[in-house]
C-alpha cells in the first residue's frame, strides 16, 4: 500500500488482497466486508470513535502497569 489511491477499483483491489490474505485477522476481513455495506462517512465516524477508545484503554494499561 506504498502507493494510495482514490481509484476505486484500485481500491476494491487492495481490499481483496486484505481479504485473501491468510495472516490478516478475521476481524479486519469482516469490518472490509460489512463496510461495504455501509456509508463511508458513517464508517468513518465509527471507526474515529474506536481509535479513540482503543488509544485510551492503550493509555489506561500502560498507567495501570507502572
Amino acid at each position: 500500500m506504498m502507493n494510495i489511491t482514490t481509484n476505486l477499483e484500485d481500491v476494491e483491489f487492495i481490499e481483496n488482497q486484505i481479504i485473501s490474505d491468510p495472516a490478516a485477522s478475521y476481524w479486519l476481513k469482516e469490518q472490509i466486508k460489512e463496510s461495504s455495506n455501509r456509508d463511508i462517512l458513517d464508517v468513518l465516524n465509527d471507526v474515529d470513535i474506536l481509535r479513540s477508545i482503543l488509544a485510551l484503554r492503550h493509555e489506561a494499561i500502560k498507567t495501570a502497569r507502572r
